[in-house]
């Protein structure tokens, strides 16, 4: 995981997992928020990070790329599946407030905005936004520029589909 820039108190960290077998032990512990970027080639990769996400007490998923809704359906059917355990197990009612919010974002942009600068948790101070890059493409360098556009006062406009920048 590398740190790729700040904005207010957020550190902004990139990882990119398809050639990075030790990203799920970089991932933080707990108050965090996941912004995932996956196109629907990248589909197969997504089940088992949601999985790692959700082990990690990640506090918040944004899920941007062409296959953002699939994601952000992937991490609410994990909370789901683990809210009917949790039920099965102990008998009592799951209390889904202090499960993970999940958003899609079909604007690249205005998600990176949004996971960076309003997403938060109750139960936590969120400090951290872990940028997870499943595409092979990559959108790093994207990524960095908007850091920067957000912190010269930038907001996103108001375009309904704006796909990421890739880096190749």
């Amino acid at each position: 995981m590398e740190l790729i820039g700040r904005i207010n108190k957020r550190k902004i960290y990139y990882v990119q997992i398809r050639n990075n077998s030790t990203w799920k032990s970089s991932l933080p512990k707990n108050g965090w928020v996941a912004f995932t970027i996956a196109n629907e080639e990248d589909g197969e990769l997504i089940p088992p990070c949601v999985k790692i996400c959700i082990d990690r007490n990640v506090s918040y998923t944004c899920s941007a790329g062409s296959y953002a809704n699939m994601t952000e359906q992937y991490f609410d059917e994990e909370i789901t599946w683990r809210g009917v355990e949790y039920e099965m197990n102990t008998k009592k009612e799951f209390d889904y407030e202090l499960s993970p919010v999940t958003t899609a974002h079909k604007n690249f942009g205005a998600g990176f905005w949004f996971a960076t600068t309003l997403a938060y948790d109750d139960n936590f101070e969120i400090d951290k936004v872990v940028c997870i890059d499943f595409t092979k493409r990559k959108v790093k360098k994207h990524l960095i520029d908007l850091i920067d556009k957000i912190n010269d006062g930038w907001l996103p406009d108001d375009e309904e589909i704006k796909p990421p920048e890739y880096d190749n």
